[in-house]
């Protein structure tokens, strides 16, 4: 089964980054120890820093969508719109082995 990867695009505002930045940790912290989570990492663009990239890989789309039913997903969901000065980009990619 191919696996499933997204790179989502994040807009963090700059006078709330180390809030922003505390809470994509704890979303990370919660999100890596989820069945079919292979892999979950927050970068900053090194062409932009203004722009972070959280980077992820799960076993299957299936696995995705209960991580979005999860509560830390809830709660960064509610958090987001304070922290960022506009919505996170969505990019989604399957592997074609």
């Amino acid at each position: 089964m191919p696996y499933l990867y997204l790179k989502a695009d994040i807009f963090p505002d700059s006078t709330k980054k180390e809030d922003a930045i505390a809470a994509y940790q704890e979303l990370i912290g919660h999100s890596v120890n989820e069945t079919g989570c292979l892999l979950y990492d927050l970068v900053e663009d090194p062409n932009d820093p203004t722009v972070w990239h959280m980077f992820e890989k799960w076993e299957s789309r299936e696995a995705w969508d209960e991580h979005m039913k999860t509560d830390h997903v809830s709660k960064i969901s509610l958090l987001e719109p304070s922290l960022t000065v506009r919505p996170t980009v969505l990019n989604f990619f399957v592997s074609v082995h």
